[in-house]
């Protein structure tokens, strides 16, 4: 993750004028001397990342075109090394969980006060989630949620849903805990921690710890 000092350039995707001007703003008071790029569309973002890699792009769901979750997929391919932040309206569970499964490194909702926009922006830079605090107990409460299954009755884990425990792990591994130290730290086998490692991997979509760590950061999780 980018330090301060790195955000020289930026990218707003945001269709709407107003909301352009103020983001605008935003950010540069986030980033005192960022150069900033502005676009209205998803084949006008497309088209300037395929010249450019912006240190940080605020990008909006809803445009013209079609869903700024398209930028949010490029931006996650390994060839860009940029901050991306959703910056939008919606609140609701499809939006924003569709966002983090594409890579946003950061929600935020436009309605939020200017100062903590800024705030949750220089945040991020720290390894701090640009999370609005709404989102971030939403995030929290989806992914606490598991319901008890009814005796004898055998159930189809879900897999958007990380039980208790499982939060847990993925919050020790990600700050480089070793499976030995987890296990002595939750008082459980070691071979526990393995099986609830590959159940988190599996629920997630991850592959490694490197991953685990961005979505303990996405999730609010990590210190």
């Amino acid at each position: 993750m980018k330090s301060n000092k790195e955000i020289t350039t930026g990218l707003i995707l945001e269709d709407n004028n107003d909301a352009q001007q103020y983001l605008y703003k935003v950010l540069e008071s986030s980033f005192p001397g960022v150069m900033i790029d502005m676009v209205s569309s998803v084949e006008e973002a497309s088209q300037f990342l395929d010249g450019a890699q912006p240190d940080i792009a605020l990008i909006d769901l809803n445009l013209p075109d079609g869903s700024g979750v398209e930028i949010l997929n490029k931006l996650s391919n390994k060839e860009f090394n940029c901050i991306s932040v959703v910056t939008t309206i919606y609140d609701d569970d499809h939006h924003l969980f569709s966002a983090l499964r594409a890579g946003a490194q950061g929600y935020l909702l436009k309605e939020q006060r200017r100062e903590l926009l800024i705030e949750a922006l220089q945040g991020i830079t720290e390894g701090k989630p640009a999370l609005t605090p709404k989102i971030a107990l939403k995030i929290l409460d989806h992914f606490s949620k598991v319901e008890e299954p009814e005796a004898g009755i055998a159930q189809e884990p879900d897999e958007d849903v990380l039980s208790k425990r499982e939060i847990q792990v993925l919050k020790m591994i990600s700050q480089g805990h070793s499976v030995k130290l987890v296990a002595k730290e939750l008082n459980i086998s070691h071979h526990t921690v393995a099986s609830h490692i590959k159940k988190v991997y599996s629920k997630l979509g991850i592959s490694n710890r490197a991953e685990a760590t961005q979505k303990a950061v996405q999730l609010g999780l990590a210190d």
